[in-house]
């Protein structure tokens, strides 16, 4: 039901901007400010990956560190906050490099930002399985499951308790709806931008419509296979 809702206000919403669109021209030059944004995004990227480096070594630090048993509770509770947090700036950190990287590449940059880009988001993909992997550091006598195993999603559910379960499973579910949504979004906008700036998107329109299909056909195949 949530998804109709979504496609629902998704098509509302790219209907009116279609609408503005056509009556607008649209002859943005992106080209022209390429390289700033190249320079800032990247920038960004760098500073992200810094302070990325800087909560892996705290986790790292308090997690060896020798507290009381009153003290156990707070520092776990530490852990797993910073934990979500370097976990979801992790991500910001490579897409946002990604996008850097794109616009170097498409818009040939100077080399020098081009390597640049390229270095910082491959060093955010290692930082990415380097901070997954610290759970198991935190957690030693849990057997959680290593992020390169086999059925890694699985494993990781088995050896979480209901409570952990529940969060993550609701956590999901959310960002799925979320997800269904923006990229349903993202089919109108990209037929908007076609339809006024004439540069065909179908490409990129071609792709999200399969990792839209794809998605759902596995979610509720999955739900129909369970029941």
């Amino acid at each position: 039901m949530r998804m109709v809702i979504w496609a629902l206000l998704g098509a509302v919403v790219g209907f009116v901007v279609m609408y503005m669109a056509l009556s607008v021209q649209m002859d943005f030059n992106f080209y022209a400010i390429a390289f700033q944004v190249n320079v800032i995004l990247t920038a960004l990227t760098l500073v992200l990956l810094l302070y990325i480096g800087v909560s892996i070594l705290q986790m790292r630090k308090k997690s060896e560190a020798k507290v009381s048993d009153d003290e156990e509770d707070e520092r776990d509770i530490w852990l797993y906050k910073k934990f979500s947090d370097t976990n979801m700036l992790v991500m910001a950190t490579i897409v946002i490099g990604i996008v850097a990287s794109a616009i170097s590449l498409i818009t040939n940059q100077p080399p020098w930002l081009e390597l640049i880009s390229i270095v910082a988001v491959t060093i955010a993909f290692i930082l990415s399985l380097g901070v997954s992997s610290l759970v198991n550091k935190f957690y030693p006598d849990r057997n959680l499951p290593s992020v390169s195993e086999k059925n890694y999603a699985k494993k990781l559910l088995a050896a979480s308790d209901e409570g952990e379960r529940h969060v993550m499973l609701e956590g999901l579910y959310r960002s799925f709806n979320m997800l269904n949504g923006a990229l349903i979004l993202a089919l109108f906008l990209l037929v908007v931008y076609s339809i006024g700036t004439g540069v065909s998107q179908l490409f990129s329109i071609f792709v999200i419509a399969v990792i839209l299909l794809g998605a759902n056909a596995k979610y509720f195949l999955l739900i129909r296979k369970k029941s």
